[in-house]
């Protein structure tokens, strides 16, 4: 009887194999979760594409100042992407500072009272969504508009044993992230900014002016990565432009090495704001029209989320 048992059980498992635990087994899924950290209710937003499979990629996608993750998720279209190429986008929610408005701490002038540890939060929904999809290790990614961008980088200095690579848009890098930032490993960077950007001013604000608190210019920043990433040869082109009634061109510096797959793609946006190019979207999902006003009025050349996902995929087949 018993053995008559194990040939039954050994019949199910072998029929169920292909279904009930198979590795793409993931229901599709859109919408919101919540996840309990340091004693805070957190939300995100989550995307599962069908047919997902184990192993893999899975990419974090952060919101700006004032913004929301159900807002970036709308704009920057990274669930077509996710449906086409078969990864996973999860888009963290920030908290609401001492005025009032959704934010990632970054360590902005006016936050510094507050004690919430966005870093420690991403890191936890980035191991639970490892864990509970099953996807891969090495092929986790951050971007983000914004103080999304700034986000990413902070993440890249402390948390490179979980980030393959990073790609900010409009970030900056904080006085103190940078001077204090020592990867685990060396991680590859991607940005793109515009040289008239009045919210991340390209040229930094050293001097604490705007009241964000002190941070570097861009091209120091890229410089910070290409030295850290060990990079030695750079090309520069400008893209085509296609929509010359944008006001902005794109000059691509690309700095690489014949010694290392990783590489820092700058995407200097010349007459550009603080924007995330190619975005088209409604004004409802922003409750601050400045932050619409330049969002909307941005560079038409590339699809960002296009650019980003170009990028990512270098250190998937690369892996």
């Amino acid at each position: 009887m018993n053995k008559i048992i194990l040939i039954y059980l050994a019949v199910l498992l072998f029929l169920f194999n292909g279904s009930l635990f198979s590795e793409s087994n993931f229901l599709p899924f859109t919408g919101e979760k919540k996840l309990t950290h340091q004693e805070l209710e957190r939300s995100y937003f989550l995307h599962v594409p069908e047919d997902l499979q184990e192993n893999a990629p899975l990419v974090v996608v952060i919101h700006g100042y004032t913004g929301t993750a159900e807002g970036i998720m709308k704009y920057s279209r990274m669930n077509d992407l996710a449906d086409e190429n078969g990864f996973v986008v999860v888009y963290p929610q920030g908290t609401v500072d001492s005025q009032e408005n959704t934010f990632f701490n970054v360590g902005y002038s006016f936050n510094a009272s507050s004690k919430v540890d966005d870093v420690a939060y991403i890191r936890a929904l980035v191991i639970h969504l490892q864990s509970t999809y099953q996807t891969s290790t090495e092929k986790t990614f951050a971007t983000g508009m914004s103080n999304g961008g700034d986000m990413s980088y902070l993440l890249a200095c402390t948390s490179s044993d979980l980030f393959r690579a990073v790609a900010p848009v409009a970030g900056v890098m904080m006085k103190e992230t940078l001077e204090s930032c020592n990867p685990q490993r060396p991680i590859p960077i991607f940005e793109i900014h515009g040289t008239e950007d009045k919210i991340s001013v390209f040229e930094g604000d050293m001097e604490d002016q705007d009241g964000w608190g002190a941070y570097y210019d861009l091209p120091s920043t890229i410089d910070f990565w290409v030295t850290e990433n060990k990079l030695n040869h750079k090309e520069s082109i400008q893209l085509p432009d296609k929509d010359r009634g944008d006001g902005s061109i794109i000059i691509f510096d690309r700095y690489f090495s014949e010694d290392s797959v990783n590489e820092v793609w700058f995407y200097k946006v010349k007459g550009g704001t603080h924007t995330w190019p190619g975005w088209e979207t409604d004004i409802r999902w922003w409750k601050n029209p400045l932050i619409w006003y330049y969002l909307r009025t941005g560079n038409n050349d590339i699809d960002t989320a296009q650019e980003v996902w170009s990028f990512f995929r270098k250190y998937i087949s690369e892996e």
